[in-house]
């Protein structure tokens, strides 16, 4: 098995300028077993993304040296059928018409809402039932 292989992939990247806010999302996913990699940048989110086969990436719209947007057309180069979620202190229609052309599965506002995006990733790995129990079980700051 290479390294970019995973049987079930359950890795998922957390792209966001904010690194509390890409700390907090990557310690609900930990919590829910997952294999979560918080990034504040996006060359680092496309290293992680090389190396790893990811199963999910949440990215926010501002990263350090990117916008969100520029690192999701980059992800779909590495991966194209990679579900992302995008989130954002941003309400501008623009910002979200922008990233829904892109193709994403969910754009959501911060503070972001950790049982939302819970059944987000519930939907995307709906095979999992184990999946579904961890992410009903309380977690931290959620």
């Amino acid at each position: 098995m290479s390294s970019r292989e995973s049987v079930s992939a359950r890795w998922i990247l957390v792209a966001d300028g904010d690194e509390a806010a890409a700390n907090r999302v990557a310690g609900f996913l930990l919590h829910a077993r997952f294999r979560a990699y918080p990034a504040a940048r996006g060359l680092d989110a496309l290293r992680l993304a090389r190396r790893h086969r990811l199963g999910l990436a949440v990215v926010d719209v501002d990263l350090l040296d990117m916008t969100g947007c520029d690192l999701v057309r980059q992800l779909r180069a590495i991966e194209p059928a990679l579900p992302v979620a995008m989130t954002t202190g941003d309400y501008r229609p623009t910002t979200e018409v922008e990233a829904r052309q892109l193709g994403i599965v969910q754009y959501i506002h911060k503070p972001v809402d950790l049982r939302r995006l819970g059944l987000v990733i519930a939907r995307i790995f709906a095979a999992d039932a184990e999946l579904r129990l961890a992410l009903d079980a309380p977690g931290p700051g959620g």
